[in-house]
């Protein structure tokens, strides 16, 4: 370093000390997720000031957050459009201050995390947060007090997903990418997910992340009471390279039970132990499966499968030859649907299936009364194998009626009653929710199959 250098530095160094009495301080925001029954959304952001430092006066007007998501880019050149972007104020529910780290905690009825396009898929929205000090905070720091302190804070619009986060990414070349999550403690058995038609690839993306944020159909399963009412499971859940609707015409079935049993032999899983579950079209992905390999589940969790609208999205509603052939399959099945399904006809899906599954069965039926979610009726047969639940609708007409659910987004403690469409009845089953007629829940049912 040469004087003239040396002189600058100091001049330069002067410069900022003198600045810096002027600049306010800045903080970096992170941004957490939580998977929702309605889909993963933006929960909570935290702010840490330092851990020698210490801040009061903080309340939910504190703080202005303001949240924009968009596909604007991965919609580019293409004549897509999406319903799912948003520049929105966020909602702040409660705030939480320890010493140095403040957490703003966010009405969980916003903030989604994908955006739903017109070529009806769910897709991940790029996220940009922008937060604004509204009021001034207390700051201590050392013998450093400040009662009128104010900073700036910046976000890079990166999300952390406790949940998710558990899922390892697997990509298949020519095959159907998946994520897999692993226990802790050694397991045996393997829960497989067909997820819905909006969670499939779009555009070749191979995103493979939809599947496990657009509802709860991967991450329920790997939750403590799910981990312990199957003794531990993998959970493999598959991402359709578009549609399972081309399950026959692309030749997925084929390489889905492929990667299932590699998933089998890698880790030990025991044949016996495998357990299916989709929803929509990922229930007409579930029935396609069991009808071409009877025997390689041992239970199923098929939630409105969508048989009726196969024939005009690329697939094939299943012949009654077909559906009865699952008669002769080992797997045991458990169907729920709303009554009125605007999406697929309950009659020509859900009570089809089951009515051509309990052929020359007896059966008996019940009605479970709910104080917030829907009420529901299961119908199984004597030996347990094929039970079938229906939840109500709030109106007879198909493209009015809606499912209700017990929520509490804006987390006060006190559960609510929320309406989604008649078509999302697969966030009971991820709820675990149904129950046999002996009230015998859903995923208990599925286990019980496991050890017989």
């Amino acid at each position: 370093m040469n004087i003239f250098t040396k002189r600058m530095a100091g001049v330069c160094s002067a410069l900022c000390l003198a600045l810096s009495a002027y600049a306010l301080d800045s903080y970096n925001a992170a941004l957490f997720a939580s998977v929702t029954d309605a889909g993963e959304v933006v929960d909570s952001l935290v702010i840490d000031y330092g851990k020698d430092a210490t801040v009061k006066a903080i309340d939910k007007d504190t703080f202005s957050v303001k949240a924009v998501a968009s596909t604007e880019k991965a919609r580019e050149g293409t004549d897509v459009v999406s319903y799912g972007d948003y520049e929105i104020n966020r909602k702040i529910e409660k705030v939480s201050v320890k010493k140095n780290v403040v957490t703003l905690y966010f009405n969980k009825g916003e903030g989604a995390t994908l955006a739903y396009l017109s070529s009806s898929r769910n897709y991940p929205a790029e996220l940009s947060y922008t937060i604004e000090q509204k009021k001034p905070i207390s700051f201590k720091r050392g013998k450093e007090k400040n009662d009128s302190y104010t900073a700036e804070y910046k976000c890079d619009g990166t999300v952390t997903n406790a949940e998710t986060a558990v899922f390892e990414s697997v990509i298949i070349e020519d095959g159907i990418n998946y994520q897999l999550f692993s226990p802790k403690k050694k397991s045996n058995t393997l829960i497989v997910w067909f997820h819905g038609n909006g969670e499939g690839d779009w555009n070749g993306s191979h995103n493979n992340v939809a599947q496990i944020r657009a509802n709860r159909g991967a991450v329920a399963w790997t939750t403590k009471e799910a981990q312990k009412i199957f003794g531990n499971a993998y959970v493999m859940a598959l991402q359709a390279p578009d549609t399972w609707y081309y399950a026959q015409k692309d030749g997925l079935l084929d390489k889905a039970e492929k990667e299932i049993m590699d998933v089998v032999k890698k880790y030990a899983i025991d044949k016996n132990r495998i357990v299916l579950a989709g929803c929509s079209a990922g229930g007409y992905m579930s029935t396609r499966m069991i009808i071409k390999y009877p025997n390689l589940f041992t239970a199923a969790m098929i939630n409105c499968p969508a048989l009726d609208v196969a024939d005009e999205r690329g697939g094939e509603t299943p012949t009654d030859e077909e559906l009865s052939s699952i008669r002769n399959s080992r797997t045991a099945i458990y169907l729920v649907q709303g009554v009125n399904d605007g999406v697929v006809d309950t009659e020509q899906c859900a009570k089809r299936l089951f009515k051509t599954l309990i052929s020359g069965k007896d059966t008996t039926a019940y009605k479970f009364e709910q104080d917030f979610a829907s009420n529901f009726t299961t119908t199984q047969t004597s030996d347990k194998k094929y039970v079938l639940s229906l939840y109500e609708t709030t109106d007879a007409d198909r493209t009015k009626a809606k499912l209700q659910f017990a929520e509490d987004y804006n987390i006060d403690g006190v559960t609510e009653t929320v309406e989604y469409s008649n078509h999302w009845s697969w966030i009971y089953t991820l709820l675990n929710n149904p129950k046999t007629v002996d009230n015998i829940s859903i995923w208990q049912w599925s286990a019980s199959k496991l050890q017989q």
